[in-house]
């Protein structure tokens, strides 16, 4: 064990906290961060070099603490915002946030440190693997992200995640980060330096992998966004004739509907509110009818946050929020405790949407159906949500409607678009990002991605999308289960064999 002043931990801490609020500091209008991957192996490298040569954990849980403050500074005010809550409250929620997640890094670290000890470099290698998996994947989180998000930065790297997925990513990171500190640990840099090169060469590999991955046929779409800038929350009379405004005046502009190309038009989370859109309505059906168009936006019904779907000639299209956001938008727990809590804290807790075979919006044409899957806001977070939806409604296109006037102009809607961007290459299939505020995209199903403008801002986007699905493994829902099943009796194994260094 190496003995080190007070300082000199405190300043390791620091460097620590910074690398990991680094990695998650995404550009904000380039695909091209080479930093995010970089950093994101380099950090679990350097805290198993630390705590594999004695480091406290203490000092450690103070590293993820001060890093996760540096990612997420943005969420007290967000909570005071959203909740209505003094500040002092939400400076409370916010900490006990930090300190969750902070602890999950945490157990990942402490597991990987016993497994060391007993079996050596390969074995803490597969414990830090199957450990920020069930971590990141399984366990309860406020808000979802994962730790593979930046492969998505780069575009040969983002492809990786068509086999893998994003937690595989997060699982290449950390385990590779430990099998490299275990070796610096024992002075062993040279075999160290082999281990970011291996994984180097297993994303090319991989890259290369996903051309040879079976293709659909070739689609051609006009898309439509707009983004209005409403208040967040805000229900008033009159939302949709001013979406229909700004909307019919982009489709005069751009000339659209064109012979022989169908448009869609996308309008965010939260676009219309204060009206329950469950029920019949026929004059919306109507409304895209006479625009000749297909049209999805984002509503609310009950206590339901909603997206809903016309076109010419198709039935209404309805489909709730499947997973709404822990405390934000839905206490926690079993019916019997949400309930209470709501009682206590004067909260009314979203009701969560069902996935069936009519969860994805389908409508002509000229190349045939169309099957969109649309996604709510922080859904497109869960990995295992877009797979679900997809085994159980099929689709060709995912949407994203999102409703990021919350954040202000903080990070966070470039931390949402982030953590985003692998559901395309997962699933093959383009992304489109509609953003009440700021910012709107698209995220390519090889990995590209653009976003637009800066939060807080009103606009309109349209453009033609041209692409093919890409049949990917990452697609299947049990790919997780089965990647956590294979690290967890590989470290089972190798612990039963007692390997030493």
């Amino acid at each position: 064990m190496i003995r080190q002043s007070w300082g000199i931990k405190l300043l390791g801490t620091l460097v620590l906290a910074g690398i990991f609020a680094l990695i998650f500091r995404f550009p904000a209008a380039s695909g091209y961060g080479y930093h995010e991957p970089i950093l994101a192996f380099l950090f679990p490298a350097l805290v198993f070099e630390a705590t594999f040569r004695g480091r406290s954990l203490g000092w450690l849980f103070l590293s993820f603490l001060l890093g996760i403050i540096g990612i997420f500074h943005w969420v007290p005010q967000v909570i005071a915002i959203k909740g209505g809550l003094p500040l002092w409250l939400a400076l409370l929620g916010s900490c006990l946030f930090y300190a969750w997640e902070a602890l999950g890094f945490l157990a990942v670290t402490w597991f990987t440190r016993r497994i060391h000890r007993r079996c050596g470099a390969w074995g803490a290698a597969l414990a830090a693997a199957f450990g920020i998996v069930l971590w990141e994947v399984y366990g309860f989180h406020v808000y979802i992200w994962s730790w593979g998000a930046p492969l998505g930065a780069v575009p040969w790297l983002a492809r990786s995640a068509a086999f893998l997925t994003s937690a595989g990513g997060s699982a290449l990171f950390w385990g590779c980060g430990a099998l490299a500190g275990a070796w610096l640990a024992q002075e062993r840099p040279l075999r160290a330096a082999l281990v970011p090169c291996s994984l180097v060469a297993l994303f090319l590999v991989l890259n290369g992998a996903w051309y040879l991955l079976p293709r659909g046929p070739e689609r051609t779409l006009d898309v439509v966004m707009i983004q209005p800038n409403f208040e967040p929350g805000e229900r008033r009379p009159g939302m949709e004739e001013e979406m229909w405004a700004r909307s019919d005046m982009e489709l005069k502009n751009r000339e659209l509907p064109r012979p022989g190309t169908a448009t869609l038009l996308l309008w965010p989370e939260s676009a219309i509110l204060g009206r329950d859109d469950r029920g019949p309505n026929p004059r919306l059906r109507e409304e895209a009818q006479r625009r000749d168009i297909a049209w999805l936006f984002g509503t609310e019904g009950g206590l339901m946050n909603l997206v809903r779907g016309e076109a010419d000639g198709r039935p209404s299209f309805t489909q709730a929020k499947r997973h709404p956001m822990a405390f934000g938008e839905r206490m926690p727990g079993p019916e019997p405790v949400r309930k209470w809590l709501d009682e206590k804290l004067g909260f009314i807790s979203q009701e969560a949407g069902e996935l069936t075979e009519r969860s994805s919006f389908t409508f002509n044409t000229p190349q045939g159906e169309l099957k969109v899957h649309p996604i709510i806001c922080s859904e497109a977070l869960d990995t295992r949500r877009v797979q679900d939806g997809l085994a159980i409604a099929g689709g060709e296109l995912l949407t994203n409607h999102t409703n990021d006037g919350w954040f202000e102009r903080s990070i966070a809607t470039d931390l949402h678009g982030a953590q985003i961007r692998l559901r395309a290459v997962e699933s093959g299939l383009p992304l489109l990002r509609a953003t009440l505020t700021g910012k709107s995209g698209i995220f390519r199903e090889d990995g590209r991605w653009v976003l637009w403008g800066s939060p807080m801002t009103e606009d309109s986007y349209a453009f033609t999308l041209t692409w093919r699905s890409v049949k990917t493994p990452a697609r299947a829902t049990w790919l997780l289960p089965a990647m956590l099943g294979f690290l967890g009796m590989g470290t089972l194994l190798v612990a039963w064999r007692r390997k030493t260094p």
